[in-house]
């Protein structure tokens, strides 16, 4: 009973401590192979037993897979069994819930796990009920560390000996057990990398072009003096103005509130959105390429209404102001590192009107 209050408590702290990131997509398939300890109900009277097994999971959505896993364990008996060892097998059904969250520049999974399936032990095989939690830590999007904790509860009262004592009736604990398993293996992941995107077109090969004809020298053109032209200056105030309203701000991963050093960037703003009150933007929010399309669609919204927002708590107009997500669509970047990520983590701000009449802020 204190093992089950203690995987509830695990289940409860696992799903209040989940950050909301980015997962596997739908149609992932997961192939694992792992070690398992076993913690044997005292009515089976066996020590501790260790074994291996494999599991073959199916992602539903971003959230739920569907799973097998098959197990098998040795134990060495305890009296009053013989001396000598017994084995058993496990096989169920499961569907978990993946809680995903950002660390270290990947995303991995906190798992909910609950299913059906079977123990054969002793030559007979017995009801049992899986249910418990488990960690998947990505190492890249294709390999991963599976760590899982398992309360497997086995219920069949018409062999209620579990193999000894050959009478039912003495060994009556054993009709309702609750084993501990304890699994650790890796997981690999198909279907989840991301195609890279296809390689630019090639350039066409330069025209051979015929020479020019040969043609007398012209003659050295007239010295005309310069007409008056634009202030220099002027123009150079103007496009340092534009260049500040155009600037992008860039965002932590997973994250959707602004930096410090990203505040600055929009301060620049504020000078010259008031010189120009004519002036209309449009503030489009980007992802990285991890995390599904829609995840990333709604970070992406989250990150311009941010900066939407501190536009308009430092005076400038919300009518001006038009938000848009472009999700991982429109990368800057096409690698898939961290230097990469980090340039597609961004608002980029578009002007929608009175762009041709931008004056420079006094």
């Amino acid at each position: 009973m204190r093992i089950q209050r203690l995987a509830v408590a695990s289940f409860v702290l696992a799903f209040v401590s989940s950050v909301d990131a980015a997962a596997q997509k739908a149609g992932t398939t997961e192939l694992g192979v792992f070690g398992q300890f076993t913690r044997a109900d005292e009515a089976w009277h066996t020590d501790d037993g260790f074994g291996f097994g494999g599991r073959l999971g199916v992602f539903l959505n971003r959230r739920w897979e569907l799973e097998g896993a098959f197990s098998t364990s040795s134990f060495d008996n305890k009296a009053p069994r013989p001396v000598g060892s017994s084995s058993v097998q496990t096989f169920n059904g499961q569907i978990n819930f993946n809680l995903p969250f950002g660390l270290g520049g990947q995303t991995h999974d906190l798992i909910l796990e609950g299913g059906v399936g079977g123990q054969r032990f002793a030559s007979h095989t017995d009801f049992s009920a899986p249910y418990g939690g488990g960690l998947r830590i990505h190492f890249n999007n294709a390999v991963a560390l599976r760590l899982d904790a398992i309360v497997e509860y086995v219920e069949n009262p018409t062999a209620a000996t579990f193999g000894f004592p050959p009478v039912i009736g003495v060994n009556s604990a054993a009709a309702r057990s609750t084993n501990f398993e304890v699994r650790a293996g890796l997981s690999f992941l198909l279907g989840n990398s991301k195609a890279a995107p296809p390689p630019a077109p090639a350039p066409p090969p330069p025209q051979r072009q015929a020479p020019p004809p040969r043609t007398e020298p012209p003659a050295p053109p007239m010295r005309v003096a310069p007409a008056p032209g634009p202030n220099t200056d002027s123009i150079n105030a103007v496009n340092r103005a534009r260049e500040a309203l155009l600037a992008s701000v860039y965002f932590d991963f997973d994250h959707s509130e602004l930096r410090d050093d990203q505040r600055a960037v929009l301060d620049a703003k504020l000078p010259v959105l008031r010189a120009n009150p004519g002036v209309r933007i449009r503030i489009e929010g980007n992802a990285d390429e991890r995390g599904s399309d829609e995840y990333n669609l709604a970070l992406g919204m989250r990150r311009a209404q941010a900066t939407r927002k501190y536009l308009i708590d430092n005076g400038i107009d919300a009518g001006r102001i038009d938000v848009a997500s472009n999700g991982e669509e429109r990368p800057v970047c096409q690698g898939h590192d961290e230097d990469c990520w980090k340039q597609n983590r961004r608002d980029e701000f578009v002007i929608v009107a009175g762009g041709d009449r931008l004056i420079a802020p006094r």
